[in-house]
């Protein structure tokens, strides 16, 4: 038998939905062939595959079965995590409270899938010698590739669940198009690690779960069905409009409403036992919460960027150059048209995925971090394509009973943005299209270009630092302008408060500014963003004289720069702790700083400086001065 032979392999397929199943097999291998030809594998073949995000997603599994430290009273294991394994500059994966314990930013679900990778990786380092501390080659390594495995039933299930509604051919074309034609390929086999191509995974098997339930009722499917989206709930609370789907499956009207609660009361056993198998799915985060806040619920994403609900990101979203969705996955525009024909179609399915599509995009675009991090294109949306392959497939089955001129001009369109997503796909994996430092002006110098100079790569935004320090800068290329002075005398930039001012210190002059354990912050600069800058960045000079008349070990002092957000979020907050610099108790002593403005979620949120004494004892500061340094 050649193998080649192709009739033979049409042989041993299914004599029903042949070519459906066929495409599946070939984007699964195409899939696997990009996970290890990827070109990371050659500076790092699976051994940085838990990073940044990932890792607050990750950490409880070798925080409670290796370190037995789940409070992570020990710092010191982080420490030597981040200093062997670089998984980011800074841990803000977790955050301390007030009782001394840390506490992740993310809640544990992921952490289930990751857990039987996580324990053979665990058998591997112990059997192979390496270092056994969850991040390690053999851990990494089996992570990576469990994950894959996550990922790769998808499409399988989502065949399934299109095959229902559509041919073969249709459901076929719908596979293609939605897997190579937009940035679920990317996250299939680059950042599989993330949680958006597993969770695509999630939804195609709640759609299959939910036809299956609505035609027999099966008790196994609902107990299923509410373990899956109690898994998806934990792992992302976002995805909580997961149950907007079989909610509202088969309602579209007020009759048809009246016949779904029938059918949910009729069947109210199994709604008690789908909520029982959900809370068990949480019980392992709420003991988690217990040991580590006190509480069994404790709302840990406070300190992430959050929502804001007044559509203020919505056209970014869409349409910028930075990241958006119809400028890195324009393809997307067919499923949303398709929204207007399913209303017409199939009425019974309409309104669940109307809804689910309108909200969750909706609430996607109204994170503050509105692009998405460092991601290929606006990852947040990849798991609902699961959901809006059902209106695309409608488009499709459109498409294909037209006349041949609108069918080859409309698949050749779409063709066209295949084509130009899985080359912008290799241009991100191979570093061209950067992560997070795209703008219009390098977006159109690199099209279609397969290398980039460094004069190329000079119209990009600012490499950031997220590293406590930053890098030097050459204040040449910049103007200065001062945007904040006190002297505690005549030029302050905002009201100084008379009791803190102090005459038994000072630079010169008549005063100096106290703060001591009953005043422990100065006076703040506040500034908004725009009145700083209108470019990508600005670099911020902080400079202070200060004076302790004790060992500043034994009340600490600290400079504070940070930007705040709708005061919900500190975001780049940095605080550096004046006591680690050389200093002489008794003596003026002068500190200055240079800082990079971040990215701003909003260009009115705030530059906040001040100085804060965290200690007993009092310190004297004078001649506080802000500068901001914008780019010539």
């Amino acid at each position: 038998m050649p193998f080649f032979n192709t009739n033979y392999y049409m042989k041993i397929l299914p004599k029903e939905n042949k070519l459906s199943l066929v495409t599946c097999y070939i984007l699964t291998l195409l899939i696997i062939v990009c996970f290890y030809l990827n070109p990371k594998n050659s500076y790092h073949f699976f051994d940085r595959e838990i990073t940044f995000d990932m890792v607050s997603y990750y950490l409880y599994l070798p925080v409670t079965f290796i370190n037995h430290d789940v409070v992570i009273k020990d710092f010191s294991y982080i420490e030597g995590l981040m200093k062997t394994y670089e998984f980011s500059p800074s841990f803000y994966q977790a955050y301390k409270l007030d009782n001394g314990n840390w506490v992740f930013n993310y809640t544990c679900g992921f952490s289930y899938i990751y857990a039987p990778f996580f324990f053979i990786g665990h058998l591997w380092a112990i059997l192979g010698g390496y270092a056994q501390d969850g991040f390690s080659f053999p851990y990494q390594f089996m992570v990576a590739h469990g994950l894959l495995l996550c990922v790769l039933p998808g499409i399988y299930f989502l065949r399934r669940v299109l095959l229902e509604y559509f041919t073969d051919i249709e459901t076929t074309v719908t596979i293609f198009f939605l897997v190579l034609g937009t940035n679920y390929f990317h996250e299939s086999f680059n950042d599989y690690i993330q949680p958006h191509a597993v969770l695509f995974t999630a939804y195609a098997i709640l759609l299959y779960l939910t036809q299956r339930w609505h035609k027999n009722q099966e008790l196994e499917i609902a107990i299923l069905m509410a373990i899956l989206m109690a898994w998806m709930i934990l792992s992302r609370p976002s995805e909580i409009l997961c149950l907007l789907i079989p909610l509202f499956w088969g309602v579209y009207d007020k009759q048809s409403f009246i016949l779904k609660f029938k059918l949910l009361t009729n069947n109210w056993r199994q709604l008690g036992l789908m909520v029982l198998a959900g809370f068990m799915v949480g019980i392992p985060q709420l003991l988690y919460w217990k040991t580590v806040t006190g509480n069994y619920l404790f709302y840990s994403y406070q300190q992430t960027e959050g929502f804001d609900f007044d559509g203020r990101y919505l056209f970014n979203v869409l349409f910028s150059f930075k990241k958006s969705w119809f400028v890195y996955t324009p393809i997307i525009i067919f499923p949303i048209i398709g929204l207007f024909i399913l209303k017409n179609r199939n009425r019974m399915i309409y309104v669940a995925i109307l809804l689910f599509i309108l909200t969750n995009f909706y609430l996607l675009a109204s994170w503050a971090a509105w692009w998405n991090g460092g991601s290929f294109g606006m990852r947040y949306f990849v798991e609902s394509y699961a959901v809006m392959a059902i209106p695309w497939a409608y488009v499709n089955r459109s498409i294909l009973k037209s006349n041949i001129l609108v069918k080859f001009s409309l698949f050749a369109v779409m063709l066209g943005f295949v084509l130009l997503n899985l080359f912008q796909t290799w241009q991100y994996t191979n570093w061209i299209i950067p992560a997070d430092r795209m703008t219009k002006e390098y977006y159109k110098r690199i099209f279609l270009k397969t290398k980039v100079t460094e004069e190329d790569r000079s119209l990009m935004e600012v490499e950031r630092s997220y590293a406590e320090n930053e890098m030097p800068f050459n204040s040449v290329d910049y103007n200065v302008k001062t945007i904040g002075y006190f002297d505690f005398d005549s030029l302050n930039s905002t009201f100084i408060e008379p009791n803190m001012l102090d005459t038994t210190f000072k630079v010169d002059g008549k005063y100096s500014m106290k703060v001591d354990k009953e005043r422990p912050y100065s006076a703040t600069l506040s500034i908004p963003h725009h009145l700083i800058t209108h470019k990508d960045h600005a670099w911020i000079r902080a400079s202070v004289y200060y004076l302790s008349p004790v060992d500043m070990k034994e009340s600490p002092l600290s400079l504070v720069i940070t930007y705040d957000h709708e005061g919900r979020k500190s975001y780049k907050y940095r605080g550096y702790e004046l006591e680690k610099y050389p200093n002489k108790p008794g003596e003026w002593n002068f500190f200055t700083v240079d800082w990079m403005t971040p990215f701003p979620y909003d260009v009115n949120d705030p530059l906040k400086v001040y100085i804060w004494n965290r200690g007993d004892k009092p310190i004297y500061i004078d001649k506080f001065k802000i500068e901001a340094f914008e780019h010539k």
